[in-house]
């Protein structure tokens, strides 16, 4: 018997990250093996359901079979016994877990990595965003998310097709994915990135291991972005997390009108999180350097709307109310439009609602 198997071990006992990060200040995953009924019997553990799991996998044939099996379906396992497993992820802030079971290419979580998160139920503005963003911190980090819908896949796919690599961290096992309409990203990040979940394999995801997860896509990461979050949004508690773990947190800001950009502009606000709205603002503050002329080259794609108002401008700046009678839009509907040409560096305000088009 050796720690790593140990630490496997104790794993499928399945103990909250909390409890098992207080079982591990008291005795080592060898002294638990090795005088487990001692232990069990002299002191008051908690978890009562647990310990009787320890005790029913605690045979060695078993974790060896067990073991094996799981390489045979082509999924390995990194514990804290093993150097694979980075230091960012043992920090007691992150709540190590005690084994991470992954597909595809485990090197990924010795890189750099940089977290993006975001609503479910994204809008196209947060969807633009999240595809700048991944596509240009793809180019120094490996992107981190949850394979979630919305923002999470959005910029994993984004970092892919920008020749990046991706982490996707579970909320479930990996036999066990979840969303099924993201099952073609999910087998695309395992071929060419790094899928990671402490769960066992078949356990399926709860309402409770989402949010536990969290805390592992923000403590692989330098730093971690927010592009869109409503004001209940789990990607808040992922940038708490985040700041409990000292990593630097980010916020893209969006439509205050809008309820899903609420979460962003409240971070925002408190100073939980710093406005950018490029992703070089990000590279800049993390003192890293990079091609100036990166963002000057890369292609400004504008949709129907967006173009409608550059051609009016050509002729130079319009108020908002014009720009309105000319294209038979509302206001409510030309606000968050120009907010978007802005961030895109399309446009920009020459005075009180009036607006020219940015300078090349």
């Amino acid at each position: 018997m050796n720690e790593s198997k140990a630490y496997y071990w104790l794993s499928l006992a399945c103990f909250a990250p909390s409890t098992l990060n207080k079982i591990l200040e008291k005795y080592s995953p060898m002294e638990l093996w090795d005088n487990y009924d001692i232990i069990l019997n002299s002191t008051s553990l908690g978890e009562k359901d647990g310990f009787k799991a320890l005790r029913q996998f605690k045979n060695e044939d078993y974790l060896n079979d067990s073991l094996n099996k799981l390489r045979k379906n082509g999924i390995g396992i990194v514990t804290r016994a093993v150097d694979k497993m980075p230091q960012c992820l043992l920090q007691k802030e992150v709540a190590p877990p005690a084994v991470l079971y992954y597909k595809g290419d485990i090197s990924l979580l010795k890189t750099r990595c940089f977290a993006i998160v975001g609503t479910r139920q994204s809008t196209t503005y947060g969807e633009d965003i999240a595809k700048r963003f991944a596509s240009g911190l793809s180019k120094y980090f490996t992107i981190v998310s949850g394979l979630a819908m919305g923002i999470d896949g959005i910029a994993q796919k984004a970092a892919l097709a920008a020749g990046g690599k991706t982490i996707g961290v579970l909320g479930s096992g990996l036999n066990c994915f979840t969303p099924s309409c993201n099952g073609r990203l999910f087998d695309e990040v395992c071929e060419k990135g790094l899928a990671i979940s402490e769960y066992p394999p078949d356990m399926c995801a709860t309402k409770y291991t989402f949010p536990t997860r969290n805390r592992i896509i923000s403590g692989l990461s330098e730093g971690l972005l927010i592009v869109e979050a409503n004001a209940k949004s789990g990607a808040l508690i992922t940038a708490e997390l985040a700041n409990e773990q000292n990593r630097e947190v980010y916020a893209v800001p969006g439509n205050v009108d809008r309820s899903r950009a609420a979460g962003t502009n409240s971070l925002i606000a408190k100073g939980e999180a710093k406005l950018v709205v490029e992703y070089t603002d990000i590279l800049n503050d993390l003192n890293i350097d990079f091609d100036k002329n990166i963002g000057k080259n890369d292609a400004v794609v504008l949709d129907n709307s967006e173009l409608m108002v550059y051609n009016l401008l050509q002729n130079g700046p319009l108020h908002a109310d014009e720009l309105c009678l000319k294209l038979g839009m509302k206001i409510f509907e030309l606000t968050p439009l120009l907010t978007m040409m802005e961030v895109k560096k399309i446009v920009k305000r020459t005075a009180a609602s009036t607006y020219g088009l940015l300078a090349k």
